[in-house]
């Protein structure tokens, strides 16, 4: 029978320990969750300049081919230029098959 009852006091006191821990825990939660609000959006603000980066540096990848085709095509103009020009030659065709 005493061995009963210590065993209902020391499960009340645990309950009633757990219960006081809990509390505290609950308390330090709240304090905090402004500061776990701000890294929140923190952490989205980095995610949307890290995806903004990634297309500009894509963005970067493909200009840099397109200079590098237009250099090319203004280095090689010169050695061309006496060649007729492809888009006059079509259309000297044109205007001939319409008379």
């Amino acid at each position: 029978m005493i061995w009963t009852i210590v065993a209902v006091m020391a499960v009340l006191a645990t309950k009633f320990i757990t219960a006081l821990r809990l509390k505290d825990l609950k308390a330090k939660l709240e304090s905090i969750q402004p500061d776990i609000q701000e890294l929140r959006v923190k952490v989205a603000e980095s995610e949307d300049l890290r995806l903004k980066e990634s297309a500009a540096q894509s963005r970067v990848t493909r200009l840099k081919g397109v200079v590098q085709y237009l250099e090319n095509q203004v280095k090689s103009a010169p050695a061309a230029a006496n060649a007729p020009d492809e888009r006059g030659a079509i259309l000297q065709a044109a205007e001939s098959v319409e008379r």
